[in-house]
């Protein structure tokens, strides 16, 4: 498989692993919106051709008006046109989140991290099909942006695709997570997040061991994960783990300017 057909491989794979509320379709372009949580659930991805990049972004602007998120395109090597960066950048969009796809043989992973169950007997390693409100308010606590309304559409996003959720807890309270999407023979893995107070004690590696084990049980053969570039500490995890650049991509975003018809809207509100 070329670079090109591995990234749009590895660009559908993480739309199907973190499904947008809102979905559309203009021409080969899938836009996506969450009421702005993640921007892998509010921005565009441009995974086939359209007849009008310019119509096409003009597109984009107004459903991102009409959801109230700032417009924002993820562009990688898959996507068209292949001059796409330099269309947004005519139009004032600015390229951020720099973020490295990987990926993984499931069963070497597996075998790594076979051994890596919390050894404090206190805590407790749990796997299901679904997140509790405690491994939400884990999660949420390290990677969340905003409150109660944002974590209820985050639910949301989880609860739209088959998925192992691992949590390592200590009574009631989660101080670590772990989520693998399960989208044919892939696994992706999203919401790896620990508590700051319970960092460097191995608990990461547990709960990625939890769920990859239970993906290899149900059928995943290979891994794959988002991690931007520049977070070196989950780099060296990833890279210690056997996980391999496959391919990138970058968010290009510029601030919302509300259509006249919205501002009429909420001047009548």
């Amino acid at each position: 498989m070329d670079a090109r057909a591995a990234a749009a491989l590895l660009d559908d794979l993480a739309d199907r692993g973190w499904p947008a509320e809102h979905r559309e379709r203009h021409g080969g372009w899938i836009l996506r919106a969450a009421g702005g949580v993640t921007k892998r659930a509010n921005s565009v991805l441009p995974a086939g051709p359209v007849d009008d990049t310019d119509a096409a972004l003009d597109a984009v602007e107004a459903f991102a008006d009409r959801h109230g998120i700032d417009p924002c395109v993820q562009v990688s090597p898959a996507s068209e046109p292949a001059d796409l960066a330099a269309r947004l950048t005519a139009r004032g969009y600015v390229a951020e989140a720099r973020t490295l796809v990987q990926v993984a043989d499931a069963g070497a992973v597996a075998a790594l991290l076979a051994d890596a169950a919390p050894t404090d007997p206190v805590l407790a390693l749990t796997v299901a099909d679904a997140p509790d409100d405690a491994w939400l308010d884990a999660w949420w606590s390290v990677d969340g942006r905003g409150g109660t309304a944002e974590l209820a559409v985050a639910r949301g996003i989880l609860a739209r695709g088959p998925a192992v959720y691992a949590a390592v807890r200590d009574g009631d309270r989660v101080l670590a997570t772990a989520r693998l999407a399960l989208v044919g023979r892939w696994g992706g893995l999203f919401a790896v997040a620990t508590r700051p107070e319970a960092r460097r004690r191995g608990l990461s590696r547990a709960a990625m061991g939890a769920v990859v084990g239970a993906g290899v049980e149900r059928g995943i053969t290979d891994l794959w994960l988002q991690v931007v570039a520049e977070n070196d500490g989950a780099l060296a995890l990833y890279d210690g783990l056997g996980f391999q650049p496959a391919s990138r991509y970058e968010y290009w975003a510029r601030t919302r300017q509300p259509s006249a018809a919205s501002r009429s809207a909420r001047n009548r509100a």
